[in-house]
């Protein structure tokens, strides 16, 4: 369960925070968030700390300047303690994780369990409520919550705005994040694509999510 919900807060910050392009009737047409088109994104992470290391590989597929999102996740981390006789104890999970963005649902599955939960995505009502296109409810709500943006870097090749919010260091292009550095209890967690394709033909196999049955997050 504790995995699960972290990546609900996963996709809803990434949604709130780097949210793109303009949408002037969200109840009829697809939301934009990017501004780019489509795009595959690969990813590599790497954890490090006192106590701990991993591995791990991210795949990023997208489509309707980002109205449709498929994210796919495998990590491998390690654990070392020192048991009561002054012993090293190691232990080792791999995780596989997912989450779907279509419009206005986020759908998190959960394949250990072998289910996917739902939530609706808590963006829209504040866009409409407060009037904002996705840009404007992006950066006000960074702005809202410290974030600080710093002079812009390259990513393979791609100018991309720096943003350091609550402890993390992002690096966004056009909306979609390449590169994040995030600090927490002596643990260093890196995440950077490595390999980039935007405006691509995208195939619709990309976004089936598996034969899992549907809970929405408010029954939890």
């Amino acid at each position: 369960m504790k995995n699960t919900l972290k990546y609900f807060v996963i996709a809803v910050l990434s949604i709130v925070l780097f949210s793109c392009d303009k949408d002037d009737d969200l109840q009829s047409k697809d939301i934009k968030r990017y501004n780019v088109e489509s795009g595959i994104v690969h990813y590599e992470t790497s954890i490090s700390g006192p106590y701990v290391n991993g591995s791990g590989t991210e795949d990023l597929y997208f489509k309707k300047w980002g109205a449709l999102e498929m994210s796919f996740e495998d990590k491998s981390e390690t654990l070392t303690m020192i048991n009561a006789n002054g012993i090293e104890e190691s232990t080792t999970t791999n995780a596989r994780n997912a989450y779907k963005i279509d419009n206005e649902k986020i759908y998190v599955v959960d394949y250990a369990a072998s289910i996917i939960f739902t939530k609706e995505d808590p963006l829209i009502d504040y866009m409409r409520q407060n009037n904002l296109d996705a840009l404007e409810a992006g950066r006000e709500t960074m702005i809202s919550m410290g974030g600080v943006q710093l002079d812009n870097e390259k990513i393979l090749g791609y100018d991309c705005e720096v943003w350091d919010l609550l402890g993390v260091k992002q690096w966004i292009y056009k909306g979609i994040t390449l590169k994040a550095v995030s600090h927490m209890a002596g643990i260093t967690i890196i995440e950077e694509a490595t390999s980039i394709k935007f405006d691509v033909s995208v195939a619709d196999s990309y976004f089936e999510l598996p034969n899992f049955p549907h809970k929405d997050i408010t029954d939890l």
